[in-house]
């Protein structure tokens, strides 16, 4: 499975998205009209050819305002790719996790469990069969010409995200368990993606959390330039902007 698209949540959509894009050097591929359906409005920006997206609500009471009203601004959905999105689906409901959403129309198998039933985000499992241009690349969510708005701004991709819970182990063997990927044992427990992985970490808050996710980028100083000239809080290697820490981490070495 591969961390393809995380999705972050907003009370205001242009303040976080214009933050981001500062931040990132990277330009919006789309906005989806579909998604008016939730009650929502979004923009997608491509990292490497992964997706970060930012929703916010459009009318009230929507999930989406309601995890505002709880949680704040931040982290609110990751998107797995799988091979098979009906047989990842049926494995998750074997297991307990609650569908919310379904998409199954031109190849793509979709669906959404809820955050209750999979602590700490909405989790959604998606497959898409091949296109006939870059077939592994085939991402419908982000509109019909995301490669057009590709730039060589040193954004590699995702390489994955972290959720937190005041008791981070039983939380990552649910996800272990509706994800059907084993779950390392250290320090912290950890799910192995294909690019990257799911850590899982300790919080004060009544409710797991979806606060960080991590990029790979060829030139992480220039992005930490940039987050001090915007103003933005930085630890390390991470920045804190539109209710998350982004982890920004040079590409590994041969």
């Amino acid at each position: 499975m591969r961390l393809r698209q995380v999705c972050l949540v907003a009370r205001e959509l242009e303040p976080a998205v214009e933050s981001l894009v500062a931040l990132l050097d990277t330009e919006i591929c789309y906005r989806d009209p579909g998604i008016a359906f939730f009650g929502l409005e979004n923009a997608l920006m491509p990292l490497g050819t992964d997706f970060l997206e930012v929703v916010a609500p459009i009318q009230p009471e929507t999930a989406a305002s309601r995890h505002l009203e709880r949680r704040g601004e931040g982290g609110y959905m990751l998107l797995l790719q799988c091979e098979d999105g009906k047989r990842a689906r049926e494995h998750a409901l074997g297991q307990g996790a609650r569908a919310v959403w379904q998409h199954d129309e031109k190849g793509i198998y979709a669906t959404h469990f809820h955050p209750r039933s999979v602590p700490g985000a909405i989790l959604s499992l998606d497959s898409m069969e091949p296109g006939a241009d870059e077939p592994e690349l085939r991402w419908d969510w982000a509109g019909p010409d995301w490669r057009t708005h590709l730039r060589p701004n040193g954004i590699r991709g995702l390489a994955g995200a972290r959720i937190e819970a005041s008791e981070p182990e039983p939380v990552a063997d649910r996800w272990s368990a509706v994800l059907g990927l084993p779950r390392d044992s250290g320090p912290e427990p950890r799910i192995a993606l294909d690019n990257g992985a799911l850590d899982f970490g300790e919080s004060s808050s009544a409710d797991a959390l979806f606060p960080e996710f991590r990029i790979i980028h060829a030139d992480p100083e220039a992005v930490l330039g940039r987050a001090e000239t915007l103003g933005l809080e930085i630890d390390g290697s991470r920045v804190a902007v539109a209710g998350v820490r982004i982890d920004l981490q040079p590409p590994m070495q041969n």
